[in-house]
């Protein structure tokens, strides 16, 4: 048991207690899970922090009997997704590894009794959020020394809030998301998972990577200071999405091209965002966006393939040009990077970087002007009922964020609106808080 702790925040604290050490119910064959090349990319970013807010009247009562029915629970999901169990390992000729040796993963107990449900699902994200969340700062390289997975229940005033940060060189959203729900139902009391992860590592023909890597020495984690950026909600309703969808495919009536609703929806915040930095008109935008291969492959991999399956889009566009364009136009110009991402493309994409394996550092891919459209509207986050119900709010931690960075996520009713978490500079915040069209367009 770790000694207690306690983190300030604001006038308010999180205190952290009890520490435990959580391995698979049963013990996992020892083997090496090699990365490939789209886990590989990911050593240099942050762990990934997403987060379930549930509503728990008498937290107090409860919690110790919930942190243990969470901690049997992992300990059964972890002998289906026994990777995160393991350890990064690099052999000396530059191919990384999980060791999966059930080395364990973390679940920290902790409390913010000063702190209820509202706070934290307001739109503006305040401070707090960020201490919900352990790892702080940690890079996937870190999985050399750290656990992959590290889980913190925080008991509120008036709920619970589950933080997981767990190794994006691991996984990527979609398993992130398949592990989450298959503990929520081993937790409810489900016999068994309903979709076994896959851990075969298929996502491409490469036996092992090398790359050359600059690994921390020790275990001690280099805390990242981020910049002043304004971190905020905004809901787009269903009605929204279907008048955009609308408005950018009548643009092209004879085009044979059919703009998707969540690609004029991002087309349309790019615009937004485009106006409120105030960019002169000869000043490049760039938008990106990670898309998930798996069904893109000929032959598809499955939903539960277990890994990082997915690769970064990208284009760019003058600030004048973009905001020239109608909605139409402006989506078309996401519509031509997504759609023709297929088989032959990604694996186009897997050829490059076996020719030339390299690991940059998120920060150093990311140029000045640009947005980037992270997690995705179409991920179960609202269907994980641990046994006390559906979560009544999802948030993220600081990681992986910048100028720029946005994440989507399905509303919490299911009726098809949009939540979309929008991080910038404060000053572009304001301008874009002002803007009469990006609600109501």
């Amino acid at each position: 048991m770790s000694a207690e702790a306690q983190i300030p925040c604001g006038n308010r604290a999180v205190r952290l207690g009890r520490k435990s050490t959580v391995i698979p119910a049963s013990p996992s064959q020892p083997q090496q899970c090699k990365l490939c090349p789209s886990d590989l990319q990911m050593l240099c970013c942050d762990y990934i922090q997403k987060g379930l807010l549930y509503q728990m009247p008498f937290a107090d009562q409860h919690f110790i009997s919930v942190a243990e029915l969470l901690k049997k629970s992992l300990s059964e999901a972890l002998v289906y997704f026994y990777p995160l169990a393991g350890r990064l390992r690099t052999c000396s000729d530059g191919v990384v590894y999980i060791d999966c040796n059930d080395a364990g993963v973390d679940l920290i107990e902790a409390s913010a009794p000063d702190v209820d449900i509202q706070e934290i699902t307001e739109a503006e994200v305040g401070p707090v959020v960020r201490q919900l969340f352990a790892l702080d700062g940690a890079s996937n390289l870190n999985g050399h020394f750290l656990p992959l997975l590290v889980v913190q229940v925080t008991k509120l005033r008036d709920g619970i809030f589950i933080g997981f940060s767990i190794n994006h060189a691991v996984l990527d959203g979609t398993s992130l998301w398949h592990f989450i729900n298959s503990w929520a139902d081993l937790c409810r009391g489900t016999a068994t998972v309903s979709h076994p992860p896959l851990h075969s590592r298929c996502f491409d023909d490469i036996k092992g990577s090398r790359v050359v890597l600059s690994l921390p020495k020790t275990q001690a984690i280099e805390k990242f200071s981020p910049p002043a950026l304004s971190e905020k909600i905004f809901h787009f309703s269903k009605e929204t999405i279907y008048k955009l969808k609308n408005r950018a495919n009548q643009k092209n009536p004879k085009s044979p091209i059919i703009i998707s609703s969540f690609q004029a929806l991002s087309a349309h915040i790019w615009q937004a965002i485009t106006r409120a930095r105030g960019l002169p008109p000869d000043e490049p935008t760039t938008f990106k966006l990670a898309v998930n291969c798996r069904h893109r492959l000929n032959p598809p991999l499955p939903y539960s393939y277990f890994g990082n399956a997915i690769q970064i889009v990208s284009t760019t566009v003058t600030a004048g040009e973009l905001l020239a364009c109608d909605i139409g136009s402006a989506a078309g110009l996401l519509h031509r990077i997504i759609s023709p991402h297929r088989d032959g493309n990604i694996r186009g994409e897997l050829q490059k970087y076996k020719q030339r394996p390299t690991v940059v550092k998120l920060d150093r891919t990311i140029r000045d002007n640009s947005v980037m459209m992270g997690s995705s509207p179409r991920f179960p986050m609202y269907d994980n009922d641990f046994g006390w119900g559906r979560p009544v709010g999802v948030r993220s931690g600081w990681a992986n964020k910048f100028d720029g960075k946005m994440s989507s996520y399905p509303e919490r009713e299911g009726g098809g609106g949009v939540d979309v978490e929008i991080c910038l500079m404060p000053a572009f915040m304001a301008a874009l808080e002002t803007d009469p069209h990006l609600l109501f367009p």
